[in-house]
C-alpha cells in the first residue's frame, strides 16, 4: 500500500539542487566538481549507478530508490513499534509514518534523506532487539555493518547515533566492551572499503580534506559556535517547523498527552505506565535527543529532510500514546483523524495556507509545480534560441532552479553561474562555473564569441536585480513572466562599450546542505 501511495507522486525532474548534483554524479562522480557536494554520499550515488544500469535514467533511478526505501520505512517501524510497545502501537505507527507529509514527500524525490531514515531505523531496531536478547556478537557485526552503510549514504547521521549505540551495548548482558569493539572494527573496515574509492575519485586525501575544511568554514555561521544565539534560534525554529510539517495533527496528540499526564493522570497510573515502558522510553530518548542536539546546538539544520533521521522516533511514540487510549473507538477516531489530516496536507493543501508550515510544506503540489515550471522553462529556452546563439546565466546557487538543473536538462547550452563557489578548489584565474556539454568546468569569465545574447534565469521570489552586480541590465527584454522568469540581454548592445561581466563581484553563494 505504501508503494502504491508514492508512485503516482514521484518527481519527473530533479527537485533540488542536490537532486541534480546526485543525478550528475551517477555518471561522473567527483567531489572537486561538487558532484555531489562534500562529504560525498558515496554509497548512495553508487547505488544509484547500479540501479541506473536497469532504469537508464540517473534521476529516475534515484527517485525509484527513494520510493522503495520510503515504502519500506513503515515496515521497519512496525517491527520496532511492535517490539517496544505492542502490536497495536506498531500498527498505528505504520499508518502515521506512511501518511506523514515529510516521509511521503521525500519518498518521491531524489534525495538521500529517506534512505538514511530507513537505515537509521533499521539500526535502532537491531540495537533494540539486541538489548532484548542479551546482545550477541552477531548483533555487534550487524550494528557495525549498518553504521558503515549509513556513513556511506549520509555521513552526518553517524555522530548522532553513537550515544544510542553506547547505551544499547551497555545494556547487553556480557562482553560489552568486546562487542562494542567488534562493532567499531566492522564499521571501520566497511567504511574504509567505500571511503578509499571515494577519495581516489576526488583527487586524493589532501584535496578531500581541503574541500571539507572549506565547507566547514562556509557553514560555520549556521552553527551555534560560529553564529551565536541567532544561529541557535534559527536552527531550533527550523527543527520545530520541519517536525511540525512531518507530524501535523500528531503534534497535537503529543501536546495533549503531556497535558493529560501533568493534570489528569494519577501518580499510580504514571508509575504503572512508566514501569512497563521505561526501557523503551529511554531508548527513544537516546535516539531522538542526541540527533536533535546535533541539528541545533552542535551542527545546523537547513533542509526539511534533516529531521528524518529522528522524526520516526516521534512516530513510534505517537503510536504508543494512541495505543494507550482506553477505548477502541478513541484509538480508531484519533488514528483516522491523524492520517486523514496527513493525506490532506500532502495531497490537497492549498498554496495560500503554506505559511502554516512556515513556507516549507512538503506537498504533492510542490513536486508537481516544480516539475511543471522547470519543464516549461527548459522548453521555452529550446523553442526561442539555438544553443550556439546564447548562453544561460544564473546569479547564484538557487536550490530549485539553479545551474545544476540546467546542466542536467539543457546540456547542449552553455550555462554559467556568476557567483563564485567558495567551497570548491578552483584553478588559479578560473573561478567561475560553466556547464558545457553537460559537464562542469572552471573558466575565467563568459565566452560571448559569436553569441547573440544572454538568457538570465530569475527564480521564484527573486527579481532581475539579482544580476545587477554582474551585468548591465540596460536593454534587457522579459521573455516570460511566469516563474522562473527569463530575461534576454543582447550582447551587441553594451552601454559605452562596457563589458557585460563584472569580474570581481566578491559575491558568495547561498548555503547548501
Amino acid at each position: 500500500m505504501s508503494l502504491a501511495l508514492r508512485i503516482p507522486f514521484r518527481s519527473q525532474m530533479a527537485y533540488h539542487w542536490d537532486s541534480a548534483q546526485f543525478s550528475l554524479a551517477v555518471n561522473q562522480y567527483d567531489i572537486r566538481l561538487s558532484q555531489p557536494h562534500a562529504p560525498g554520499y558515496f554509497l548512495y550515488v553508487m547505488f544509484g549507478r547500479l540501479v541506473n544500469c536497469f532504469v537508464g535514467d540517473p534521476h529516475a533511478s534515484l527517485v525509484w530508490i527513494s520510493i522503495v526505501f520510503g515504502s519500506a520505512l513503515p515496515s521497519i517501524l512496525y517491527l520496532l513499534g511492535t517490539s517496544m510497545f505492542g502490536r497495536r502501537a506498531g500498527a498505528i505507527t505504520v499508518l502515521v509514518t506512511m501518511t506523514s507529509p515529510q516521509t511521503w514527500f521525500h519518498s518521491c524525490v531524489a534525495l538521500t534523506y529517506i534512505v538514511d531514515s530507513f537505515l537509521v531505523c533499521a539500526m535502532v531496531f537491531v540495537l533494540w532487539e539486541g538489548t532484548q536478547n542479551g546482545g550477541t556478537f552477531w548483533v555487534a557485526v550487524l550494528t557495525g555493518t549498518i553504521l558503515a552503510l549509513i556513513g556511506g549514504v549520509r555521513q552526518q547521521s553517524v555522530p548522532g547515533l553513537l550515544p544510542l549505540i553506547v547505551f544499547a551495548f551497555w545494556r547487553f548482558r556480557r562482553a560489552r566492551a568486546a562487542k562494542l569493539t567488534l562493532a567499531a572494527t566492522v564499521a571501520t573496515g566497511f567504511g574504509i572499503a567505500w571511503f578509499l574509492p571515494m577519495i581516489r575519485l576526488s583527487g586524493g586525501i589532501g584535496t578531500y580534506l581541503e574541500i571539507i575544511r572549506r565547507h566547514a568554514a562556509f557553514n560555520a555561521p549556521a552553527t551555534f559556535l560560529g553564529g551565536g544565539w541567532r544561529a541557535l534560534f534559527d536552527n531550533v525554529a527550523r527543527v520545530a517547523g520541519f517536525c511540525w510539517n512531518g507530524l501535523a495533527l500528531a503534534a497535537a496528540v503529543l501536546i495533549a498527552a503531556l497535558f493529560h499526564r501533568a493534570f489528569r493522570m494519577s501518580e499510580q497510573r504514571k508509575r504503572q505506565w512508566d514501569g512497563r515502558h521505561s526501557t523503551a522510553l529511554k531508548f527513544l530518548a537516546f535516539w531522538i535527543v542526541p540527533m536533535m542536539l546535533l541539528g541545533t546546538v552542535i551542527g545546523f539544520t537547513k533542509q526539511p529532510g534533516y529531521v528524518l533521521s529522528y522524526l520516526p522516533g516521534w512516530f513510534v511514540l505517537i503510536g504508543a500514546l494512541v495505543a494507550a487510549l482506553g477505548r477502541r473507538s478513541y484509538r480508531t477516531i484519533t488514528t483516522c483523524t491523524i492520517c486523514i489530516t496527513n493525506i490532506f496536507v500532502f495531497v490537497a493543501w492549498p498554496a495560500q495556507w503554506d505559511q502554516v508550515f512556515f513556507g516549507v510544506g512538503r506537498t504533492a503540489r510542490e513536486i508537481r509545480e516544480h516539475d511543471r515550471r522547470l519543464s516549461q522553462t527548459v522548453a521555452t529556452i529550446r523553442r526561442l534560441f539555438k544553443p550556439n546563439d546564447v548562453i544561460v546565466c544564473h546569479a547564484d546557487e538557487f536550490y530549485l532552479y539553479g545551474l545544476r538543473h540546467f546542466q542536467l536538462y539543457l546540456p547542449e547550452y552553455d550555462n554559467y553561474q556568476l557567483a563564485i563557489d567558495s567551497t570548491t578548489i578552483h584553478p588559479k584565474g578560473r573561478p567561475m562555473w560553466r556547464a558545457r556539454g553537460g559537464c562542469l568546468q572552471y573558466v575565467a569569465g563568459l565566452d560571448l564569441e559569436k553569441k547573440k545574447g544572454i538568457i538570465l534565469v530569475v527564480p521564484p521570489k527573486e527579481d532581475v536585480g539579482i544580476f545587477k552586480q554582474y551585468v548591465s541590465l540596460a536593454n534587457i527584454t522579459c521573455l516570460t513572466n511566469r516563474e522562473p522568469a527569463l530575461y534576454f540581454l543582447p550582447v551587441a548592445r553594451r552601454m559605452g562599450g562596457r563589458e557585460v561581466l563584472h569580474t570581481n563581484s566578491g559575491r558568495e553563494p547561498v548555503s547548501r546542505p
